[in-house]
């Protein structure tokens, strides 16, 4: 029997354990985990923003990006007047549904990015630079893989950390969120970073001290969206499980709520005036706002009244199947080894709290958007599952090879389903085709409109013709998608309300949105275009027959308001 020496020592290379720790530290003279997290932070930003401008403008996107213009223009207009009452009223008063901070990185990203999108692709009809707004969450995106990776790969091992930014990078609906101008990227990277953060604060050798950064983290989270209030449960008996004694648990915390809430109200001008009207205000946002229609296995339920499974359904069809059966290890083991390693049962639980959460009354819609933070704090699990893997099989070359197959296989879905990543299914429901044969809902607001569509109407659609977007759910919603080719025409959607008097559709397949007449006057028309994914047509360009209808009028660019959108969005 052979041996051989690391360092100073001599092992024996009979001993799978010690040849396991030998491979580790070999890993680790040339992996640590921060360049690992920065090898995936470029490698899913590259990814990002290779394929930015892929999928469709979505409802949201302009109703988040013109406000976060508004603040970076007049802040460079009136500079520390800003600040002054008149201005704040004036520059929040439509948009305080939700906190500035995903707003700001918006308007920045959409106005730095302005020179570079006319220079590629032309000046932007609509004159908000939405494109270019994606920036942002493509960047935020890149972070939040590389701080799973850092993260993995610190408490569990460079294989883990390269397993979980990988399990979340090819999780399609993650990945296609990062593609929108929207607050979703934002909250789940903020949201996630505070709870590492936390947790990382309260074992550290001065936890009330790090609290502080900690709380200042938490602050990130608060000023993007309402998503943020949930964690304050979570790092409550956080600090009462990792620190001794109840007074110093109970000191922690309040440092970090103190700071968070503090800087919450700094971040937020809108909150210096009239706080507590302001301030009570936005937290009846989450309940008090207009019902979203929901398809749920071939019904149409209002938001609260959605069945209680349907963020645990959800959860389980839209990560690829091969993940989940890494992450239903890592659960397992996490259960076993809670005494020695407790962060993983921080993650369980907040992924439980998450989905139980919303499986009461609170509003759930759009899939898993109003839950997205589950998905990272699950692929760390993945990533710990896929480590153990990878150290039992030490030694058997064949194995890991096909170990590392089967993780890469599971991007297959990424891929296939780019740039409809938010129609993606798993195979538990047989995919797409299973779920629209279930009566799930197959497309998201808008992001089957993409330009391969739009392209298609501006060669078929002559100028000035009655054509509409169907659905839409704001006025002037339609006049967002419009491309240089279709503004040169011009080929301006109009709104479902202008159906009876259209002559062209674009229809998204968002169904529970579609007017009573609209199956009738598809039937009567004659089908154009047609965007499928995996089988099933998600969007197309029909020619409506005008004997079928009233007489027609067309739709003027001028009758519209494309700039000032209102502020009401479709966000929780």
């Amino acid at each position: 029997m052979s041996s051989f020496r690391v360092g100073s020592t001599t092992l024996d290379n009979g001993d799978p354990a010690l040849m396991a720790k030998v491979e580790i530290v070999k890993v680790r003279a040339f992996w640590s985990p921060s360049r690992l997290a920065l090898a995936m932070f470029l490698l899913a930003g590259s990814a990002v923003l290779l394929t930015l401008g892929d999928p469709g403008i979505t409802t949201d996107e302009p109703l988040d990006v013109r406000p976060g213009r508004t603040y970076v223009e007049t802040l460079r207009v009136r500079g520390l007047g800003f600040f002054e009452r008149a201005t704040v009223d004036r520059v929040f008063r439509d948009n305080a549904e939700h906190p500035p901070l995903g707003r700001w990185l918006l308007g920045l990203a959409s106005t730095l990015g302005q020179p570079f999108e006319i220079q590629l692709f032309g000046a932007d009809p609509i004159g908000l630079y939405l494109r270019s707004g994606r920036l942002a969450p493509a960047f935020c995106f890149a972070l939040l893989v590389g701080l799973i990776t850092h993260t993995a790969a610190r408490r569990h091992e460079i294989p883990a950390g390269a397993a979980a930014g990988f399990a979340l990078l090819v999780m399609p609906r993650c990945f296609a969120h990062a593609h929108f101008g929207a607050l979703d990227t934002f909250i789940t990277l903020f949201w996630t970073g505070a709870l590492l953060g936390s947790e990382r604060a309260l074992t550290s050798k001065q936890p009330i001290l790090a609290m502080f950064g900690a709380g200042a983290l938490w602050s990130l989270a608060l000023l993007t969206k309402i998503h943020a209030w949930f964690l304050i449960p979570v790092v409550f008996i956080w600090c009462f499980v990792r620190l001794n004694g109840k007074l110093r648990a109970f000191a922690a915390f309040s440092v970090w709520l103190v700071t968070g809430l503090t800087l919450f109200v700094l971040g937020w001008p809108w909150l210096w005036f009239d706080s507590a009207t302001r301030l009570r205000a936005y937290l009846g946002t989450g309940v008090e706002r207009a019902s979203i229609r929901v398809l749920y296995f071939g019904e149409i339920f209002a938001d609260k009244d959605v069945p209680w499974h349907y963020p645990w359904i959800y959860f389980a069809l839209t990560v690829p199947v091969g993940l989940h059966i890494l992450g239903a290890g890592g659960v397992v083991r996490a259960w076993r080894n809670r005494r020695d390693d407790p962060f993983s049962l921080l993650l369980l639980g907040s992924i439980l709290m998450f989905l139980s959460l919303f499986s009461t009354r609170i509003p759930v819609y759009d899939g898993e958007r109003l839950f997205l933070m589950v998905f990272p704090l699950w692929s760390i699990l993945i990533g710990r599952e896929f480590r153990v893997l990878w150290t039992m099989c030490s030694g058997k070359t064949i194995v890991r090879v096909g170990l590392l197959i089967f993780m890469l296989v599971q991007g297959y879905g990424v891929v296939t389903y780019h740039p409809f990543g938010l129609s993606y299914y798993n195979a538990f429901v047989g995919g797409l085709s299973g779920a629209e044969s279930r009566g799930l809902e197959l497309t998201f607001w808008g992001d089957a409109v993409d330009r391969v569509l739009l392209d298609e109407v501006s060669k078929e659609v002559p100028g000035d013709a009655a054509i509409v977007l169907v659905p839409t759910l704001y006025p002037g919603q339609g006049i967002a998608s419009t491309t240089p080719a279709m503004a040169r025409k011009p080929v301006l959607l109009s709104d479902q309300e202008n159906l009876s008097r259209a002559r062209w559709v674009v229809v998204s397949r968002r169904s529970a949105y579609w007017p009573v007449d609209l199956q009738e006057r598809l039937q009567n028309g004659r089908l154009v275009y047609q965007r499928v994914c995996r089988g099933v047509w998600l969007s197309a360009l029909y020619a409506l027959d005008p004997s079928k209808a009233p007489p027609i009028r067309s739709s003027k660019s001028s009758s519209w308001n494309v700039q000032s959108p209102p502020s009401q969005s479709s966000d929780d």
